[in-house]
């Protein structure tokens, strides 16, 4: 099969076989690559050309998302997938993992103070994200143990402000409670910090 590209915008190389169009990389990457040379290409050699492209292309675009907020290695390799294939995907995480720019500890702490400040979740359900994003267990704990855990507290600043038109019909109440949960919030505390709430509504006495 013959090999041939042409110069597109900025840094793009346009790659063709046989003088149809079949992938795009960056200058960079062709000109320092073994391609280049290349004339001819047998069916083994253009697989080999497609897995390295796409890894390089999955590189870049790992290390665009990385400049925008961090992100765990399990998560990046599942937003990569969505444009690569998954083995591409995985080589170019491995690589930013070696380049210092992924760091699961890092993402953790971030992640969690993020969760804990801006959604008020409680150590229980951010420890639930945690995983959810990849992080593993160890590394997810050590992030949540790091934060303040004063739940009843918390429980109460958030019926005194967020919820504190939520809290006057049986209705709401209920709603409330269960958001509450969500949150990762113990009903136990939920009901103690309910009852010491000054409101419409006789806590004690709806949840006796």
């Amino acid at each position: 099969m013959k090999l041939s590209v042409k110069s597109g915008k900025a840094d793009k190389i346009h790659i063709y076989i046989d003088g149809e169009y079949r992938l795009t990389c960056d200058s960079d990457y062709w000109y320092s690559e073994k391609w280049r040379k290349l004339k001819e290409i047998d069916e083994q050699e253009l697989i080999e050309l497609e897995n390295s492209v796409n890894s390089r292309r999955a590189f870049l675009k790992g290390a665009g998302l990385l400049n925008r907020r961090a992100y765990s290695e399990k998560e990046l390799v599942l937003r990569l997938s969505r444009d690569f294939p998954r083995q591409a995907a995985e080589q170019a995480v491995g690589r930013l993992g070696e380049l210092m720019l992924i760091d699961d500890e890092k993402f953790a702490q971030s992640y969690a103070e993020e969760l804990y400040t801006r959604k008020k979740f409680a150590p229980k359900r951010i420890e639930m994200e945690l995983k959810a994003k990849g992080v593993d267990s160890e590394t997810a704990k050590k992030a949540v143990n790091s934060l303040d855990k004063d739940n009843y507290n918390r429980i109460i600043l958030l019926l005194n402000s967020k919820y504190a038109n939520k809290l006057s019909d049986e209705k709401s109440l209920n709603r409330t409670v269960n958001a509450l949960i969500r949150m990762g919030y113990d009903y136990g505390d939920i009901k103690k910090a309910l009852s010491c709430v000054k409101n419409d509504t006789d806590s004690e006495d709806y949840y006796e």
